[in-house]
């Protein structure tokens, strides 16, 4: 009897601890508030597809970041958050912050001994975070990277066969991590750069009548502009440019890097310092964009209405594309929690950042957007579409060449690391249809290498035939003038008299 009670009694604890679950404190760092939500749509959607194992469940707190653009915050505000997070609210594991300077110092601390957290990003793009000597407990799935995204550049220009190109950028320090990478990775391979930075805050007169843009015309005839993520924000440089002529110079070809896009991505929507539609229009007809994959319009508004239905929110400033990112970052943590799970039956698990960093790196899953590639070092690998806004153009840009990312078949990453995922590159007919000119022009950049002599000597020669053919015209006409009042009838004026009648005798 008394052995069945002590059975009855080890049974009953056994259903306790199999019913008990434990709770995931996610400890989130944003800005923008509409990150929230959207981490909240994924996390049920990921629910409901049965990606969270039954064993957990996940709280989430939140505290505001990027001091940087938000001046009611201390320096650096986001880090005290995250570490406040840990102590004080027992979060094991962190997603943010969105902004590159607290990541990169948040990052460090979930990597050291005493802490060993999983940290996931989904916005921050220092190339820094790559390093997993520093950050070996860091996964991003972000497509802002600068590191791939230099690297979609350089295969553009190596496509085209240019060997010296312009960057124009601003002081602000988005565009200037961006150029940083561009400028080196192209200067590795070969390419010379010539850089042109201006403030953010210029007008496109300010830009016009600079020297620097003067002197850009003088060094390059491909130009590579970004002035912000937006493409918007390439209007004073542009509208500029077009003021010069340069923009319907055949030799000239500028591609836009836009790095993020909005529902109301397009600058010649808007009525710019009074320019008119049909102005701006101009100034970006002809011109080109190289672009992450699946931050197209049509992508952007489904993802809108997406988190409209399952949360009743209305990104009001429109950032989509910067939140986009999370959806990917819930489904790659849960991913690799389901599967931590699944080989270890470890609860305690979803804590050690080194050992769930092995679960979330060198994994594809199915994003918002499309396939996720996360690499050997952890790093989501973005795809681009170079694309050509023709005359008239509408909302559906013409593809020209698919930088997309790839991992190769059999291969082994513990092996071969980052090897396993290169970049497949195919271009279209309409971009064999495009006749590119050369990064250098035949004359020159100023013209210095043509001989104008021959010209001149033209160009003298029939000014001054012109000159003499006026010259004698005028000699003859004046000749017959003088001959006329010569003539031996002319009638003398004292013999001219005049009548009352108004008639002359």
């Amino acid at each position: 009897m008394l052995s069945n009670l002590f059975a009855g009694i080890f049974f009953l604890s056994q259903v306790v601890l199999t019913t008990q679950t434990t709770v995931i404190k996610i400890g989130h760092i944003y800005y923008f508030e509409a990150e929230r939500a959207v981490m909240q749509m994924a996390y049920e959607d990921m629910k409901e597809q049965n990606l969270l194992p039954d064993v957990y469940e996940i709280q989430v707190i939140s505290r505001m970041g990027c001091a940087l653009y938000n001046t009611n915050l201390s320096i650096l505000h986001g880090v005290k958050e995250a570490t406040d997070l840990y102590f004080k609210e027992n979060a094991r594991v962190l997603f943010g912050s969105p902004c590159s300077e607290e990541t990169v110092v948040i990052g460090q601390m979930a990597a050291t001994v005493n802490w060993n957290v999983p940290l996931i990003g989904y916005l921050a793009s220092d190339d820094a975070l790559s390093n997993k000597a520093i950050y070996s407990t860091v996964a991003r799935t972000g497509v802002v990277s600068q590191n791939f995204f230099a690297q979609a550049i350089k295969f553009l220009v190596q496509k085209n066969g240019w060997k010296k190109v312009a960057y124009v950028g601003s002081d602000i320090f988005a565009s200037t991590l961006n150029r940083q990478s561009v400028v080196s990775e192209l200067t590795s391979a070969g390419v010379a750069v010539y850089q042109m930075v201006i403030p953010l805050s210029s007008t496109w007169q300010s830009v016009a009548n600079s020297k620097a843009i003067v002197d850009l015309k003088a060094n390059a005839r491909v130009v590579f502009v970004m002035l912000n993520s937006e493409m918007n924000a390439s209007v004073p440089f542009m509208a500029a440019a077009h003021s010069l002529g340069y923009t319907e110079d055949p030799e000239f070809v500028f591609v836009i890097i836009v790095s993020q896009s909005t529902f109301t991505s397009r600058p010649w929507d808007s009525n710019y310092d009074g320019m008119s539609y049909s102005y701006l229009r101009e100034a970006y007809e002809g011109a080109y964009i190289i672009r992450v994959t699946g931050q197209d319009f049509a992508t952007v508004t489904k993802f809108r209405q997406k988190l409209l239905a399952s949360q009743q929110y209305t990104n009001p400033i429109g950032n989509d594309a910067y939140v986009m990112p999370i959806y990917d970052a819930v489904v790659l943590y849960l991913t690799a929690l389901n599967r931590s799970w699944a080989d270890s039956r470890n609860e305690s698990l979803y804590a050690n950042g080194a050992v769930m960093f092995e679960y979330m790196k060198n994994v594809v899953y199915q994003g918002f957007t499309g396939k996720v590639f996360i690499n050997n070092n952890g790093d989501r690998i973005p795809s681009y579409e170079f694309v050509l806004l023709p005359k008239q153009v509408n909302r559906a840009y013409t593809v020209l060449m698919s930088i997309d990312a790839t991992r190769l078949n059999g291969c082994d990453p513990i092996a071969k690391g980052n090897l396993c995922y290169p970049y497949n590159i195919t271009v279209t007919d309409d971009y064999h249809s495009v006749i590119w000119p050369p990064d250098h022009p035949i004359c020159g950049y100023r013209h210095e290498l043509c001989d104008n002599t021959l010209y001149f000597i033209l160009g003298g020669t029939l000014m001054a035939a012109a000159i003499g053919i006026a010259v004698i015209f005028y000699a003859v006409k004046k000749r017959k003038q003088r001959l006329i009042y010569l003539m031996p009838w002319q009638v003398p004026l004292d013999s001219i008299k005049m009548l009352s009648s108004g008639t002359v005798v």
